[in-house]
């Protein structure tokens, strides 16, 4: 027997999740607004090459979504300028799919952007209430850091189920957030200047800093958007 790295075929396999799914999107998403104003732009107008763990991460959301709706197809809705796209609509409301790393027994509450993104989605479809479930690669992670009676009944990963309810004011109060991000979103495009950080970041978003590439973060520091 023979076994040799295929190094070619990686590649093959890779850009073909690249071309497929890493497409230039035109017009303002919802997305593009949800978090740091200025990244979004930069990533826009100074485009960096796609790491292979960014194209592999993508690829298990991805992949764990189409699993979990027999691979229906996303229908993007447009408010006030706005792309919203559902993950799925299926049960005549929206449904948000995520997976992540992050513990099961983490309260989906606390993560503000997921409930901004689903806000959204309420908003654009008419509804106040929405689906979400989260695929938890690494369930509660008690099978790596827990004691040892723990670890034998530990398991990975995991799923939970939720249904979320908006009041129509909490939907109307996101929106208007959305729209207001949207017009700053805009004057960076137009004018490659960086906002203060105060303003490109959501509440609660300072933690994006530490992950922003160095070319990013160049640029944001000196205040100007430009190619590298």
């Amino acid at each position: 027997m023979k076994i040799v790295e295929d190094v070619a075929f990686k590649e093959v396999l890779m850009q073909r999740i690249k071309d497929r799914e890493f497409n230039d999107r035109s017009g303002v998403h919802s997305s593009d607004l949800n978090y740091c104003l200025n990244k979004a732009a930069m990533k826009k107008l100074c485009p960096l090459p796609i790491a292979e763990h960014e194209v592999l991460l993508f690829s298990i959301g991805w992949s764990t979504q189409h699993w979990l709706t027999d691979g229906a197809a996303e229908t993007p809705h447009v408010v006030d300028g706005i792309i919203v796209t559902p993950d799925n609509e299926d049960y005549g409301i929206p449904w948000e799919l995520k997976a992540t790393y992050a513990s099961s027994n983490k309260d989906p509450g606390e993560n503000f952007p997921w409930l901004r993104q689903i806000m959204a989605q309420c908003h654009v479809t008419g509804q106040t209430e929405a689906k979400l479930s989260r695929f938890e690669i690494m369930g509660d992670w008690k099978w790596v850091f827990g004691n040892k009676e723990e670890k034998k009944t530990a398991t990975h990963p995991t799923l939970h189920a939720y249904h979320l309810t908006f009041s129509p004011a909490e939907i109307r109060n996101n929106w208007n957030w959305y729209v207001a991000r949207k017009e700053m979103f805009e004057k960076v495009m137009e004018t490659h200047q960086c906002l203060p950080k105060m303003l490109a970041l959501p509440m609660g978003g300072a933690y994006e800093c530490k992950y922003c590439p160095a070319q990013y973060t160049e640029m944001c520091e000196k205040g100007e958007i430009h190619d590298s």
